[in-house]
């Protein structure tokens, strides 16, 4: 769930597991990034601020007949479509303790699409994690009077089905240059995969996009261990060896990510969330660079596709940001404007949290995924202020 820069929530046993469009920089790294943090208020002037909860917004019955995902791009939903963004602070592994419901916004459900489809063509699990998880946000806003939405955080990559990962040839095996661990993935961005990725996609949102607690769900068809579609973990040399070998290319991936967009079409009430980072690419003999213009373009695609639907998302917020990249890429993901989301790192690398949270607000985000440990940093009524600032920026202009 995180980049290349910061560790990521641990997911499971280590084992098992161009065209550039824009050109333009803002500045130099470090030095941009204060120019622009400078102006920020600090959470501590607003934990006076009442915390607000968005109230669940009528929407339309969805359409029986998924719309298609190939053909030209164009905007597939309006703001009067969908359901209400996530707006304020979220736990990114499930119900937040007791003493905090009243000062998130909601949480995330980690699903692993092994478990929801794990034979080919079958229908998707039933009482599996998002059903359970739908369940118990009833049952807490129901006792706690609280108004908490969901995001799904799908994984697909190295917890891909054994089937998926099969189509095509044998499963590849990655390293996670994290930590060292190892684990297969199927061929992403190959047209196989894609339908059944494709497939999946119209079953969940057959399902549950209807389900008003459900606000968000992220894309992930092009992934390797985390959901972050960007990352190639290309620091790992026998990653990289093993992508060209199984038939990678860059023009396969740009194909292969516009695709995974244009397959959250089926989506028609409920935000799409790209986990955008400076664009790890792998050249055809082998040799990695970093595309940052490539993930400027991919957000003005993925805005483009799905219109206010797309939610431009990152998983490293931290202070300082982890180099100029991130700045640029933060400077594109704040001039296109809200919904945008962010995962903090994690609280050891994050940074002080309150400055962190404002560095969010300040980038017109309108929802951050706390680290893990977040009860023991700061108090109920602070983090129910930033949530009150993220939501004004998710508020209709």
């Amino acid at each position: 769930m995180h980049n290349g820069c910061d560790e990521r929530r641990a997911i499971g046993p280590r084992s098992a597991e161009m065209n550039p469009l824009l050109s333009r920089r803002r500045g130099s790294g470090r030095a941009a990034w204060k120019r622009r943090f400078a102006v920020v208020p600090t959470l501590a002037a607003l934990t006076l601020l009442a915390a607000c909860g968005s109230p669940s917004n009528p929407f339309p019955t969805p359409s029986q007949t998924p719309p298609s995902t190939s053909g030209s791009p164009s905007s597939s939903a309006s703001p009067l479509d969908l359901k209400p963004v996530l707006a304020g602070l979220l736990d990114r592994d499930g119900p937040p303790p007791s003493g905090f419901l009243t000062s998130l916004a909601g949480f995330v459900v980690n699903v692993y699409w092994k478990d929801l489809q794990p034979t080919s063509g079958a229908s998707l699990a039933p009482d599996n994690a998002i059903d359970q998880a739908i369940t118990e946000v009833r049952s807490l806003n129901a006792a706690h009077h609280t108004n908490l939405g969901l995001k799904i955080r799908l994984f697909g990559g190295i917890w891909a089905p054994d089937w998926v990962k099969e189509l095509g040839g044998a499963p590849i095996t990655i390293t996670n240059p994290q930590d060292g661990g190892t684990g297969t993935i199927g061929r992403f961005w190959t047209d196989a995969y894609g339908a059944a990725y494709d497939q999946l996609e119209t079953l969940l949102a057959a399902k549950y996009d209807s389900v008003p607690e459900i606000r968000e769900v992220t894309i992930s068809r092009c992934t390797t261990f985390y959901d972050e579609p960007f990352i190639r973990d290309t620091t790992a040399p026998s990653t990289v060896t093993a992508l060209i070998n199984a038939g990678y290319t860059f023009a396969a991936d740009q194909t292969c990510q516009q695709q995974e967009v244009q397959a959250s079409t089926v989506w028609q009430h409920t935000h799409s969330d790209l986990a955008f980072n400076p664009y790890q690419l792998i050249a055809a003999g082998g040799a990695t660079s970093t595309d940052e213009a490539f993930t400027e373009s991919m957000m003005q695609y993925c805005r483009q596709v799905l219109g206010s639907a797309c939610v431009l998302e990152n998983n490293s917020l931290r202070i300082p940001p982890p180099g100029a990249a991130y700045v640029s890429m933060y400077a594109e993901m704040q001039s296109l404007g809200s919904p945008i989301a962010f995962q903090t790192a994690t609280a050891s690398r994050a940074g002080d949290l309150t400055q962190v949270l404002s560095y969010a607000a300040s980038l017109r985000a309108s929802s951050v995924e706390l680290p893990a440990g977040y009860a023991s940093i700061a108090t109920p009524a602070s983090f129910a202020a930033a949530t009150s600032l993220l939501a004004a920026n998710a508020a209709p202009a």
